[in-house]
């Protein structure tokens, strides 16, 4: 009786033990390999007219340029190895997304100041999807 106790015993405990590796193997491959190298909480900038930022990557990084700016709108452009993801004029508050090895990235526009005489500038903000 006592073997049979056992015997279940170690069942139970190898069953727990299979169990508890599964989920750790589906967690691990749902979890994306390559992405930029942005904090949870996103990142926000202030850029002047005319100027690029780069935001490296696993895979290599993009390049955020905030081309003219004018009262009302702003031109953003998003370049991966030369080649142009996406490129938009955007007006305050207005959303472009862009893809980076299967993420989807948002660049927002939260505002626009462009005095009389000088250069634009924006406020952006760039979030995981």
């Amino acid at each position: 009786m006592k073997n049979y106790v056992a015997l279940a015993c170690l069942f139970c405990l190898a069953l727990f033990i299979g169990s508890c590796k599964e989920e750790n193997t589906s967690k691990k491959a749902k979890s994306p390999t390559h992405h930029l190298n942005i904090p949870a909480s996103g990142i926000e900038s202030m850029m002047e007219e005319n100027t690029s930022k780069i935001i490296e990557g696993t895979q290599g990084s993009v390049v955020l340029t905030v081309g003219e700016i004018t009262r009302k709108k702003a031109d953003i452009s998003i370049k991966r190895n030369d080649r142009i993801l996406d490129e938009r004029l955007l007006k305050e508050k207005d959303v472009m997304n862009f893809d980076y090895e299967g993420n989807t990235y948002s660049i927002l526009l939260k505002n626009i100041k462009k005095p009389l005489i000088g250069a634009g500038s924006a406020e952006i903000s760039i979030t995981l999807e």
